[in-house]
């Protein structure tokens, strides 16, 4: 009976410790946890914006050698790019109406959504342990677990009087 009492005495002091000093931890390291996750989405913010800008720097870099082998094709790209009329017979002209703008904005507020909800987001729980009310009681719960496993489930000490 007596090896019975010491195994559930340390189960209860592993599990009420263990569970104190997570919920202490958990309260001195949150805000640095918190702000990995700010800083994760903020570096994978920053390497989306530099593969657009790589992109952008290609298209750039294209059509500087295409205008450079052939002087004729600002001609035809001012109008596009200024919005004005073009007075060519054989031109294709697209025709934009409302309905089709409204469907492209859409699919482009999609495949932003998509992306920001791709982005390491703080998680909820870390949110509200992190809040100054939740960091206090947490930190007095864990550490009232940890005294209570050490003072009700620690060493029993031996009821043997000396002389």
């Amino acid at each position: 009976m007596q090896k019975l009492e010491n195994i559930f005495r340390r189960v209860f002091f592993l599990v009420f410790s263990a569970a104190g000093i997570c919920a202490v931890a958990l309260t001195v390291l949150g805000p640095e946890w918190k702000s990995l996750y700010q800083m994760e989405a903020a570096v994978k913010q920053t390497e989306q914006n530099n593969r657009k800008i790589e992109e952008i720097i290609k298209d750039h870099q294209m059509l500087s050698a295409q205008i450079s082998k052939d002087a004729n094709i600002l001609k035809r790209l001012a109008p596009l790019e200024l919005g004005e009329q073009l007075d060519e017979p054989n031109q294709p002209v697209a025709k934009i109406t409302a309905d089709t703008l409204a469907r492209a904005k859409a699919v482009l507020e999609q495949q932003r959504t998509q992306d920001d909800s791709d982005s390491s987001e703080v998680p909820k729980w870390l949110q509200r342990c992190t809040t100054a009310e939740n960091r206090i009681i947490l930190f007095a719960a864990g550490a009232g677990l940890v005294v209570i496993s050490f003072a009700c489930f620690g060493r029993k000490e031996d009821k043997k009087v000396k002389k």
